[in-house]
């Protein structure tokens, strides 16, 4: 009872909050103290509540130094050129109904090279958003297929970190799961191209774009090499390097191009990695300026605080009654359904991808009898969801350092379409169970592992439980 009023008087303080126009910042400060005041109830010491709420901030240290680091690599791209070279080249090849789609399909080509939606969102998403700025591309439109394409990677790519969590948690092959993710993925992915390519046409400003290369060529050296920061991410992710290593020598090289080439005063270096690369040129200002540490300090707090709520959930069980809640909807409806569930709950109040998939697990590891279907509930739900939930860890962060407005999580279609679609699945095959042996099922990823009569009382006494991750 008290576990339960606590969550709901959480939720209830974001909803309210947000509509109330306080600081996302202010409202997870405040359900630290709820959780922390809980972990008292439950008689911890201050001193263990406090360790607890450590643990949860050390499990997110690398995302954090992530942060920094991308702040640091978008301000270095701008002084570079790299980023102005690349507009002028892909407004060649872009025009405003077709931007929307574009950046959709590039920011996923790019997030399954990299395996990493922040990757994808600290080079091509940034691109995408200032070839939109000089274009008058609706922003929110725009942000949300920038989010889909980014999302699509985190959520499929061998070399996503998300993947490789689920494949661990779920005692399953990561490319055995990426193989039935894509499939069942192609019909969403096909609806937001069709939705991306219609938006992007009906909202596109019949404006005459600028000539990019006179407007950059006064500030800039817009020669070959100033291409290199973005194929060094290139060829290191095919290479299957670390993001964060991948950032860094993207970052060293941009480094000597902005005192070689764009002849920028070492001296003023340090200043630009920490407040962001600002040039004097008015007429390109809006499209170039930003990056730097300072950008991504709310973004750092924000997730720090929220990732204390992990380990104090862990330290004092908080979430653990709700496992049997969770059983019981898997057998009364389907394993999805219940899974679903838990992911928007953990979503909510995790406010970070990782946490939400390491909770969701625990509390659904019964719902499934085989690893591989609870891994593909997992990818259908917890690991996209981050995405629509304005302050989670996986949300802001690309809003933040992109400049982009909260409500393109309106236009995320990819990760609305994805949980839905699954869900459409789920429902007509508890209805129809014998739908997974069919040739239409199989190409949409679906086989024998997923079959809802292992949960019939009929059959559930001869299916041995899978074993508690």
């Amino acid at each position: 009872m008290v576990e339960t009023l606590v969550l709901v008087t959480f939720a209830a303080a974001l909803v309210i909050g947000i509509v109330a126009g306080i600081p996302l910042l202010a409202i997870l400060i405040g359900g630290f103290f709820l959780f922390a005041g809980y972990g008292l109830y439950r008689g911890n010491s201050v001193r263990s509540v406090l360790s607890m709420a450590g643990e949860g901030l050390r499990t997110i240290g690398s995302v954090l130094m992530l942060f920094v680091i991308i702040g640091m690599l978008t301000a270095s791209w701008r002084a570079a050129g790299t980023i102005p070279a690349i507009t002028c080249w892909s407004t060649r090849l872009v025009s405003p109904p077709t931007l929307v789609l574009l950046s959709f399909v590039l920011c996923a080509m790019m997030s399954f090279i990299t395996g990493s939606s922040f990757a994808a969102a600290a080079t091509t998403g940034v691109i995408c958003v200032t070839i939109g700025t000089a274009m008058h591309v609706n922003p929110a439109l725009l942000g949300g297929a920038v989010m889909s394409g980014c999302f699509f990677g985190d959520r499929c790519s061998p070399l996503s970190s998300a993947a490789a969590l689920v494949a661990t948690l779920t005692r399953t092959q990561v490319l055995d799961n990426v193989k039935r993710m894509f499939r069942s993925a192609f019909i969403p992915v096909a609806l937001c191209l069709v939705l991306y390519a219609v938006l992007g046409v009906s909202q596109a400003s019949p404006i005459a774009l600028p000539d990019f290369e006179s407007l950059f060529a006064h500030t800039f050296d817009l020669s070959w090499y100033v291409f290199l920061p973005i194929a060094i991410v290139l060829v290191l992710s095919l290479l299957k390097v670390s993001v964060k290593k991948t950032m860094l020598a993207s970052l060293a090289c941009a480094l000597v191009l902005c005192v070689t080439v764009q002849h920028i005063p070492l001296a003023q270096i340090p200043y630009m990695l920490a407040f962001g690369f600002s040039t004097h040129n008015e007429a390109i200002a809006r499209m170039v300026n930003g990056g730097g540490i300072v950008s991504m300090l709310d973004i750092v707090l924000i997730v720090g605080v929220a990732s204390t709520y992990s380990g104090i959930f862990e330290g004092t069980g908080l979430l653990l009654g709700l496992r049997d809640y969770v059983n019981k909807v898997a057998r009364n409806f389907t394993p999805f359904v219940s899974v679903l569930a838990t992911s928007i709950a953990t979503c909510t109040i995790a406010c970070d991808q990782v946490v939400a998939l390491m909770l969701t697990s625990q509390l659904c590891d019964q719902t499934e009898r085989d690893g591989s279907a609870l891994a593909l509930d997992l990818e259908n739900s917890a690991a996209i969801i981050p995405a629509l939930i304005p302050w989670s860890t996986s949300c802001i962060g690309i809003i933040a350092f992109l400049g982009l407005p909260t409500s393109s999580v309106l236009f995320t279609f990819l990760c609305w379409l994805i949980p839905l679609w699954t869900l459409a699945l789920s429902a007509w095959e508890h209805r129809h169970p014998e739908f997974v042996d069919t040739a239409f099922a199989r190409a949409m990823g679906l086989d024998a592992r997923d079959d809802v009569r292992r949960f019939h009382p009929d059959h559930t006494s001869s299916l041995p439980l899978r074993p508690a991750a």
